[in-house]
């Protein structure tokens, strides 16, 4: 998602720095820019390969977070689905920040006020949740955050051709992914319960919507060890029976490494996966 993230501030004007602790992540982040921009150019007429270049050319990665931030005017931070480490990494972010820097969590299941009271600056601390290769800006401010913050979030959505949608109230999964999960848990229970395998289920749903796609590959593409996060967070909620059939689905996957599309193997095998295939539907 970081990935994602400044490329689509970067391409719109934005000086963007990527961070990370991992010097093998950094090193393959601009081939995964690449990969991400070739999937989503294709639906998009203006985004031309100059456009690419021109936002390369804006981003800078660097495993150094103080370094990262030193100039920041907002920071995204799309670290893995969990409490523990959000609340680590923002406290660190509050820390180092300039006192102006609006600091925004991209998480898809907690809750913005689980998160906010590590850092002093409430009042320019928020969600900010992009969508994979959408047009999507989930915006969900915490107890303290500022009216201010929530207009700023809202113009910048618009400065990078986003749709903005302010939540009323807090809601783990916002508006899109909560009917996204759902739907990806029925699927993982079709096939547990027997009705049909991983393969039958995607075909159903392609066949049935024109869908280029369907859940098992959507799992893919999120990285199914995303979607095991978050299930494991929402057991903690709801429905723990079946969130827990769908743990142990989803956990040996997670263990092996196949964790989807960033692999190169998840429920399908990548590049050229099946279901991109036009025998997949004949």
């Amino acid at each position: 998602m970081g990935c994602f993230n400044s490329l689509a501030c970067a391409i719109f004007g934005y000086e963007c720095v990527v961070y990370d602790i991992s010097e093998e992540s950094l090193a393959e982040a601009p081939e995964r820019q690449r990969e991400i921009w070739e999937a989503i150019a294709e639906s998009r007429e203006l985004l031309t390969p100059e456009l690419l270049e021109e936002g390369m050319a804006r981003i800078r990665f660097t495993a150094d977070l103080e370094t990262a931030v030193q100039d920041a005017d907002l920071v995204s931070e799309s670290v893995a689905e969990n409490l523990e480490i959000k609340r680590t990494v923002h406290q660190q972010l509050d820390q180092v920040c300039p006192e102006n820097t609006i600091i925004t969590t991209n998480t898809s299941s907690l809750l913005v006020s689980e998160i906010e009271d590590v850092v002093q600056r409430g009042d320019k601390f928020a969600a900010l949740h992009f969508h994979l290769g959408g047009l999507l800006l989930d915006i969900v401010g915490g107890p303290r955050t500022s009216p201010g913050t929530i207009d700023i979030l809202q113009r910048f959505a618009r400065s990078i051709q986003q749709t903005p949608v302010v939540l009323k109230k807090e809601k783990d999964g916002y508006l899109f992914n909560s009917i996204f999960i759902a739907e990806i848990q029925t699927a993982i229970l079709l096939v547990l319960d027997g009705h049909a395998d991983f393969k039958d289920v995607d075909r159903a749903y392609m066949a049935a919507k024109g869908a280029e796609s369907g859940p098992f590959a959507w799992m893919d593409g999120v990285g199914i060890n995303v979607i095991l996060d978050i299930v494991k967070e929402q057991v903690k909620r709801r429905e723990p029976e079946a969130g827990q059939r769908i743990i142990d689905f989803l956990q040996p996957y997670v263990d092996r490494g196949d964790l989807g599309w960033k692999t190169g193997k998840g429920f399908y095998t990548y590049p050229n996966p099946e279901y991109e295939k036009d025998s997949f539907l004949a």
